[in-house]
């Protein structure tokens, strides 16, 4: 699972505009590195979850997470 470097910035840009949202990177899908999350949200207030849906973010739940991604 990638994303272009520039969306990444992109959604952290809109993430570090609030400091009431906890996340992590580059955690592994299936306990494995070869496959990876870029960006899992674990608790975030819905501005952020709307700015990112705004800006054309993919938001998915999976069992670590929130995962955003941009195709």
């Amino acid at each position: 699972m990638t994303m272009k470097p520039e969306d990444f910035r992109r959604a952290l840009e809109i993430i570090t505009r609030n400091n009431r949202i906890t996340v992590s990177f580059n955690t592994p899908v299936d306990n494995n590195y070869a496959n990876t999350y870029p960006l899992l949200i674990h608790e975030s207030n819905a501005t952020v979850l709307k700015q990112l849906h705004d800006e054309g973010y993919s938001l998915s739940m999976t069992e670590k997470g929130l995962c955003v991604m941009k195709y």
